[in-house]
């Protein structure tokens, strides 16, 4: 495999940066005036936009980028460079370290922000999410199938650029302090969010790089971010529980 150049903090700033602006110009601007213009389902509405001009543009990049370093693309030479590899028993056991140490965190967060006096409700969370998810009923239960096709792209898109191509370039420019600014630069990614939600998101925004790096195998932070909201997209939508 050819040898991985360190990357610059700037550059790195940049490939969070921009997809960041992206994500708040989606959010912010282009899903209120299509809701208000259209009569498309608002759920359906974000799953165009985020695979086609947020996600789905990340996982093709990721491979621009790879293919611009000299590196062919093949799936030889992505699982290489992008550290892709088989998943151990120990791969296993720091998911599950990862997800319930940055899920014990979190709690202890909300738990000490509820005791203080700052204003905080358990409500809040529901305005966290770009877009509320809802039973899909009826005629709309096809928009089920290309939701996969979302968060497909959305956690492969995000760790293949994250941790499979700018995570081992940062090792190579910062060491053992690559994963932490990784952390710091994916908030940077989730700004719009508001900065209560980026405090809860925080634990699992250190869990992902840190996994990633002590593994050396992104399929780790890959799980771990699935993990978080995939399965409740799923059930909600399939009415299995309710939002």
């Amino acid at each position: 495999m050819k040898e991985i150049k360190p990357i610059k903090i700037s550059t790195a700033f940049l490939l969070f940066a921009i997809p960041g602006m992206i994500f708040y110009i989606l959010i912010k601007i282009m899903m209120p005036v299509l809701l208000e213009t259209t009569t498309i389902n608002p759920f359906l509405v974000w799953i165009i936009l985020g695979t086609c001009f947020l996600f789905g543009p990340l996982f093709f990049l990721s491979l621009h980028l790879l293919k611009r370093d000299g590196y062919p693309i093949s799936w030889e030479s992505i699982s290489a460079r992008f550290r892709l590899r088989r998943l151990t028993g120990r791969d296993w056991l720091w998911i599950l370290g990862g997800m319930l140490a940055a899920s014990a965190i979190t709690g202890l967060i909300i738990g000490l922000w509820t005791l203080s006096p700052l204003p905080f409700s358990l409500d809040e969370l529901r305005s966290f999410s770009p877009i509320q998810i809802e039973r899909l009923e009826g005629s709309d239960r096809w928009i089920f199938f290309p939701m996969l096709v979302l968060l497909f792209f959305n956690y492969f898109g995000e760790e293949f650029m994250w941790r499979g191509y700018i995570l081992p370039r940062q090792e190579e420019a910062l060491g053992k302090w690559a994963w932490p600014v990784n952390a710091g630069l994916h908030l940077i990614f989730h700004f719009l969010f508001g900065l209560k939600a980026l405090l809860l998101f925080l634990p699992y925004l250190l869990a992902m790089p840190y996994v990633a790096y002590k593994t050396r195998n992104t399929y780790t932070s890959i799980i771990i971010h699935a993990m978080l909201s995939a399965p409740i997209w799923i059930l909600i939508t399939l009415g299995i529980v309710t939002a």
